[in-house]
């Protein structure tokens, strides 16, 4: 049996240690300043057309403030917000050149900003990338805030934040929009504009694969960004700091991803293209020990880079590599954050990236996924909580997946093309996911069995799912044994599986999508939906009696201006466990 040693983590220098506390250490609490009155007006926020950050026609103001601002980890008393100024035009990101820029930030009650209940001063340095945060607390609950920045007489754009509703109130409901997976050569963020144009979410939940780390190419798999302008930055693989900053200051120049960072607050967790594809805690399979550096010198440069260029606060006073943390929202909604990456052990032997296994390390009791006192935090938490519905928010598929006799032979030419041999029969298809680790799988499962209204929410596949969770795969459906429901939400421009293949030039049967669907029919009859070509993002809404899961899709992804539809509604009711079909998407409404 393979991977059984003691879970631990990447080992750490101090020097390591103190970078990544650098990191975050650049947010300041902010619990009080005197109310000002007669404050400036705002500067407009850009109109989202085009990409540039820095185009020929920009005003001082949006030169020195070209990656924008954004907000995000909403409390009921506190929101974190952040900008990156430009001093200079050779003061690009991962350039460790500029001056220090001191700035004044403002929060107001209104966008016009006459009535500012925050302010305070900070200094963005060339040693967190000028990247700065502002922890701002002593806000009220459940209400709506703008933001804004000035260096000198040049003022950022205004962004608009919201604060959690009080942890003893009972909302009737509350939305929060769903995105994962934005390759940059793959399309425009056009699923960010539209997200970033409702009034009725409390916050945007990105679950990961915020960016790439590929160079220019899907691995070795071309991409259509050079027929729409959009290559990587650097041109190469990114392993270094520098490299990371590059390319966070290059997908921030995208004025969609900006206008949504601008619009709603952003709850955060990363997954493995913040790293590496396929990370685990000591490697990844998209790394080579030597010829890229040591793999903790990368994992430590990847998350520094994250913390610095998302709106996040420190979440433990002793390790600045935890991500994990929990959320309330008043009674009806607990949120778990989780960390499936720094923690688990390395991925069980399997025939293509990540797919096709019959290595019994998938059903080891010692392998983790989570590690063990993650895992003892969550499962203590959800036994506790008291809120309505308590949510996972989750890197890769938890549901578990079973591969029935029809999809490894349909699959075999891809594996004799050239990346190995698919395994005999039986096959665990992903054991990327929680698949690979089932023990624990099934352990969070009889956790979630002594409790009601589980709800997982997962990226990563870049296709859409609606999946109930069986308490015991054999025994379903006849005993109604689901212990809670599975929603993966599609990407903003990622490709789905059949789309990837295709582009690899293997010999992918012309069936293989009808297969998929017979395996999922037949051996996984708990998945009840399932689209694998379409890209967008997901409308979550969790009410008294409810929750309704909106997939919203794009027309066209290389279009900055696409527009998007409903193309399926699914919910899960107070304390069934079972998936229905909503009658229609849910209603316009309009948070105040």
């Amino acid at each position: 049996m393979k991977n059984n040693r003691p879970p631990r983590q990447p080992g750490l220098t101090r020097r390591q240690m103190l970078q990544l506390f650098g990191a975050s250490a650049v947010s300041m609490a902010a619990s009080g300043c005197g109310q000002t009155d007669g404050a400036s007006g705002p500067t407009p926020n850009p109109a989202p057309s085009g990409t540039t950050a820095n185009p020929a026609s920009a005003t001082p103001s949006e030169r020195m403030f070209r990656h924008g601002v954004a907000s995000g980890e909403p409390l009921p008393n506190a929101v974190v917000i952040w900008t990156r100024p430009t001093p200079s035009d050779d003061a690009v990101p991962g350039s460790g050149l500029g001056a220090d820029v001191p700035l004044t930030w403002e929060m107001a009650t209104d966008p016009l900003f006459t009535q500012v209940v925050r302010m305070g001063n900070v200094v963005a340095t060339s040693a967190t990338d000028h990247c700065v945060h502002v922890d701002v607390t002593g806000l009220q609950s459940g209400r709506y805030f703008w933001y804004r920045f000035k260096s000198g007489e040049l003022t950022s754009p205004v962004g608009r934040t919201r604060t959690a509703p009080d942890s003893a109130s009972s909302p009737a409901a509350l939305r929060f929009g769903i995105v994962t997976c934005a390759e940059w050569e793959f399309g425009h963020f056009g699923a960010y504009r539209i997200l970033a144009g409702r009034d009725d979410v409390e916050a945007v939940i990105h679950m990961g694969d915020y960016i790439y780390e590929f160079g220019r190419g899907y691995g070795p798999i071309a991409t259509p960004g050079a027929s729409f302008g959009r290559l990587h930055e650097p041109d190469r693989e990114i392993v270094t700091l520098q490299d990371y900053r590059i390319r966070y200051g290059q997908y921030r120049s995208d004025v969609n991803l900006r206008a949504l960072h601008a619009r709603h607050p952003f709850i955060t967790i990363y997954d493995d293209h913040e790293i590496a594809n396929d990370w685990w805690r000591e490697g990844a399979e998209n790394h080579t020990e030597g010829a890229e550096g040591t793999f903790v010198n990368r994992l430590t440069a990847g998350l520094r880079a994250w913390r610095e260029w998302q709106p996040l606060r420190q979440f433990s006073a002793t390790d600045p590599r935890q991500a994990w943390r929990k959320m309330q929202f008043g009674d009806l909604v607990d949120l778990w954050l989780l960390d499936t990456r720094l923690y688990r052990d390395r991925q069980p032997t399997n025939a293509i990236v990540g797919y096709g296994s019959v290595d019994p390390a998938v059903d080891s009791p010692t392998r983790t996924i989570l590690g063990a006192v993650q895992k003892t935090w969550l499962k203590t938490g959800l036994a506790a909580s008291t809120a309505r519905w308590k949510v996972l928010g989750n890197q890769v598929p938890f549901y578990p997946f079973l591969v029935g006799p029809g999809l490894p032979t349909a699959l075999a030419p891809l594996a004799t093309a050239g990346a190995g041999t698919l395994p005999p029969l039986p096959a665990t298809l992903s054991v990327e996911d929680w698949n690979g680790y089932r023990a624990e799988q099934r352990e969070i499962i009889a956790t979630m069995a002594t409790i009601q209204n589980s709800v997982v929410l997962t990226g990563d596949y870049h296709e859409s799912f609606a999946a109930e969770i069986p308490s015991s795969t054999g025994d379903y459906p006849a005993d109604g044994n689901s212990v809670g429901v599975e929603f993966i939400c599609p990407s903003v421009t990622s490709p789905g599986l059949s789309e990837t293949l295709g582009r690899a030039g293997l010999p992918v049967p012309e069936n293989i999508d009808r297969i998929f669907e017979a395996n999922l029919t037949a051996s996984n009859p708990w998945v009840k939906y399932h689209e694998g070509f379409s890209n967008g993002f997901a409308v979550i809404e969790f009410a008294r009696e409810k929750t309704q899961y909106d997939y919203w899709f794009i027309a066209d992804r290389t279009n900055p201006n696409t527009t998007a539809r409903v193309a399926a509604s699914w919910e899960v009711r107070n304390g069934a466990g079972k998936l229905f079909r909503s009658a229609a998407a849910l209603p316009a409404r309009t948070l105040t």
